[in-house]
């Protein structure tokens, strides 16, 4: 036995290329150049053996105190079992022109990198925008020509556009705005939105006119099927809209600013009004009785924005009178949840104690599902069976209310 460290064993996978991009065939990022053998990865590792293990040691401690300030013992430890989970689904590269790339087995799509932000946007925002570079570089050049961002780039080990067998216009977009947008927060500038605004303009357009009362679609919850006039996806198109004005007037664009983000808040007014449902909101603008989690709407608080009245996100939050056993569902059709979503929505609580009146229920899942696997994000909530998923990136999500906490300092 070492004296500080026990003794341990290093393996490392020898990946020559990782993926293929655009035509451009990628190297792992720990041998970016071609210049580093296997050989010298294992000498590099056991040289810094000692340090880095320190580093791991003091990182997990100051994780797990930070999250129990934010959300208690419970809430803590759904982010250490989130936190290894959701970043080793994820693959380094960078290409040609030295833009860093951050990569999942389908790459992309915006709609995993949506869920999973708050983690990276926490620790390290730089990843966030090696997430969205492939996007902007795919409508960019011109091989996405569609006035939407695409749902993919690719599937491994092929990042030549876009696979999946549909498009995801308002999610997709939403999506976008709304990351760059907590990008330009995050680092309290603007700077990467600036390399990107022709195609954030075109996007915010679109948004404009599509967005408020979305046509029949698929939102990031696919699995529940095509449907339009989604409330929750309205809402996502607004926060991007807003999210657009914001960036503008980081920019110094005032005009530019003063428009959408006008623009955002009368869409929210018209929301309200098509949402309204009594006690509650509507699922889908055309349906009463219906409700939904309105998880999209936590970015409103947590990036400044302050388009919608405050009373809507506290409506959201008597659907703790909807919760099951082991969880909230995700909306009136169905029992089952994605736990991703109920963190976002328990971020919107008033204080603490209610938010954890969320949480429990996930943590009681997390401890007693018989599903063996790594944690699914969609599962029953009367009987914390996993209906599908599992290992997936998504689940940085549970970060959100430490995200939170560390933006409204």
């Amino acid at each position: 036995m070492d004296g500080d460290f026990p003794q341990h064993l290093t393996a490392a996978f020898d990946g020559l290329y990782t993926m293929a991009y655009f035509g451009e065939d990628l190297r792992p990022y720990w041998n970016k150049d071609g210049k580093t053998s296997i050989e010298d990865l294992y000498a590099d590792a056991e040289e810094d053996y000692k340090e880095v293990m320190a580093k791991c040691y003091a990182f997990d401690r100051q994780l797990m105190a930070d999250a129990y300030l934010a959300g208690g013992k419970e809430y803590a430890e759904l982010c250490a079992l989130a936190y290894r989970q959701s970043v080793s689904a994820f693959q380094m590269s960078e290409d040609s022109e030295g833009e860093l790339l951050y990569f999942t087995p389908q790459v992309g799509p915006v709609d995993e990198y949506y869920p999973a932000s708050p983690l990276y946007l926490r620790y390290n925002p730089d990843l966030v925008k090696a997430m969205l570079n492939p996007f902007f570089y795919y409508s960019e050049s011109g091989k996405w020509s569609k006035p939407f961002a695409a749902h993919d780039v690719g599937t491994y080990p092929l990042a030549n556009g876009q696979t999946y067998g549909g498009d995801m216009p308002v999610e997709e977009t939403g999506n976008m705005l709304i990351l760059t947008t907590a990008i330009a927060h995050k680092e309290g500038n603007a700077d990467y939105a600036a390399k990107h605004w022709d195609m954030l303009t075109t996007w915010a357009d679109f948004l404009l006119e599509k967005g408020l009362d979305p046509e029949n679609q698929l939102c990031t919850d696919d699995f529940a099927g095509h449907f339009a006039h989604n409330a929750n996806l309205s809402i996502k198109a607004i926060m991007g809209i807003a999210g657009y004005g914001k960036m503008a007037g980081m920019l110094g664009k005032k005009d530019i600013a003063e428009k959408y983000t006008q623009a955002a808040k009368e869409m929210a007014g018209k929301w309200v009004e098509m949402a309204a449902d009594g006690d509650h909101y509507k699922l889908t603008f055309d349906k009463a009785g219906t409700w939904s989690q309105k998880y999209n709407l936590v970015w409103d608080e947590l990036l400044g924005l302050n388009i919608f009245p405050k009373e809507v996100a506290q409506k959201e939050i008597a659907y703790l009178t909807k919760q099951n056993l082991y969880g909230l569902p995700l909306d009136s059709r169905r029992t089952y949840t994605k736990s991703d979503w109920i963190m976002w929505t328990a971020t919107m609580a008033p204080d603490v104690v209610t938010m954890q009146k969320f949480i429990a229920p996930v943590y009681k899942y997390a401890n007693e599902t018989g599903s063996r696997v790594p944690i699914s994000d969609w599962h029953e909530t009367p009987d914390a069976k996993q209906v599908g998923f599992q290992a997936r990136s998504v689940v940085g999500g549970y970060f959100m209310p430490m995200l939170k906490k560390e933006l409204m300092k």
